[in-house]
């Protein structure tokens, strides 16, 4: 086993989850150890300056940043380990700068060393913090002196030149450690943001892929399966006109429905693939609400009355302009209709409202149908979600009706949902920006 490796058993598991976690946890773990064995270099030198006071804090450090990787293991916050990190740093070197001297310590220059240590472990935050009380504490060594104060000399000062020949050479050696790790940091960011670069081309060659061939699949759907749907549909229409007998012209209409059950499949297909398209969203114009309802509404009519179903509209006598697109305004009227003609039980009506709420214009589908499954609500406006009820004609149903519903309304800034009415049945309302007067 590597030392690497020896040094990651103190990591906790789900830092390895996260590249950056991941770097972060090791910078740490590597630090407490690596400086738990380097101060027990000064708790040797203590001994040999007679420094008792520096005996016992190199010696609290040596175990106090062993200890720190179990927190580590122990998924204490890593920002949380990197202050107690530099927290213990920087009250050992500020001890012994005071009882070796002061701002004559050979100690004193180390404080440079505690920024410098919080800008590696823990970020940049943390340093410009202790930075600021380092530079703290430099002053109030140097304004101490100034004032007279005299700071203790507890060391051996017969070794002065030795003390300071052995301390000195040390923060160098910090110093360089640190630019090592953080070179070193930076040449592994800069690796893995090259193999994400790689990975991410990868991934988007394969993308446009996937798209182009989705887009065959719809070209198919135009081109190769639409045209001949419509030849179908003129061919019963005329086989009808030609056949005699009750059981050939169920067979025909039969095909006939089949026929027009998947043009409406295709249909469907085209539009959402057009919708998702659109980058930019459309032109939107204040649009005279009331006509539109009126015109969509008189269009199901006819079909509404062959299944015995009345459709009112209720609170349309107001005036009333909405920022829409004519078009797709009409497109989610008639799927909302649509919906709740296939769904109504003969006899029983259905309701188109309109109410102003503010700024906003709120339109409401309601029938008397079976209702929505409480269960099975978040799944109408998926793509190709089929719900266990089903229409009360036999009707056909795509699945797709009310996730275009949606697209449509997100194109023109709107807003479509369902709401639970009381007793039977089930209410669609969509809402549009009012435009202003």
């Amino acid at each position: 086993m590597t030392l690497g490796q020896r040094a990651d058993w103190f990591i906790h598991p789900n830092y390895f989850e996260n590249a950056s976690d991941l770097r972060k946890a090791r910078l740490l773990v590597r630090a407490a150890l690596l400086t738990s064995i380097f101060s027990t270099s000064y708790v040797a030198l203590s001994m040999v300056f007679s420094y008792e006071r520096g005996i016992y804090f190199t010696g609290f450090n040596v175990f106090g940043y062993f200890a720190l990787p179990f927190l580590v293991r122990a998924k204490l916050p890593l920002r949380v380990v990197g202050f107690i990190y530099t927290t213990l740093g920087a009250i050992t070197v500020i001890v012994l700068t005071w009882f070796s001297g002061g701002m004559w310590s050979a100690i004193y220059p180390w404080i440079i060393a505690i920024p410098l240590l919080a800008l590696l472990v823990v970020g940049k935050d943390a340093a410009i913090y202790w930075t600021l009380l380092s530079l703290a504490f430099m002053l109030g060594f140097g304004i101490a002196e100034l004032q007279g104060y005299r700071f203790p000399v507890e060391y051996n000062q017969e070794l002065r030149t030795i003390w300071y020949l052995s301390i000195l050479p040390g923060l160098l050696l910090i110093i360089m450690v640190v630019s090592f790790t953080f070179e070193h940091s930076m040449q592994t960011a800069l690796k893995d943001v090259e193999e994400q670069k790689v990975t991410i081309e990868k991934q988007s060659v394969e993308l446009a892929k996937l798209i182009e061939e989705k887009d065959d699949i719809i070209r198919i759907l135009a081109h190769d399966l639409k045209n001949p749907l419509v030849n179908i549909t003129v061919l019963t229409n005329l086989l009808e006109r030609e056949i005699a007998g009750p059981d050939s012209k169920n067979l025909v209409g039969m095909i006939a429905s089949a026929s027009a059950n998947a043009q409406v499949l295709v249909k469907h297909v085209l539009e959402m693939a057009t919708l998702e398209n659109l980058d930019g969203g459309v032109k939107l114009k204040p649009t005279d609400l009331q006509s539109v309802i009126n015109e969509v509404v008189h269009s199901f009519r006819q079909t509404a009355e062959s299944k015995g179903i009345p459709i009112k509209t209720v609170d349309l006598n107001t005036y009333c302009e909405a920022m829409a697109n004519l078009t797709y305004l009409r497109l989610v009227l008639e799927n909302l209709i649509s919906n709740a003609i296939k769904f109504s039980t003969p006899g029983n009506e259905i309701h188109v409202m309109m109410a102003l709420t503010g700024q906003q214009v709120q339109i409401r589908v309601r029938d008397h149908g079976p209702g929505v499954p409480v269960e099975e609500e978040s799944r109408l406006f998926k793509k190709f979600s089929r719900l266990s009820i089903r229409p009360t004609g036999g009707e056909s149903s795509s699945g797709l009706g009310l996730s275009l519903v949606k697209r449509y309304m997100e194109v023109m800034k709107g807003n479509v949902w369902f709401e639970r009415p009381e007793g039977d049945g089930s209410i669609f309302a969509i809402e549009l920006l009012k435009a202003e007067a």
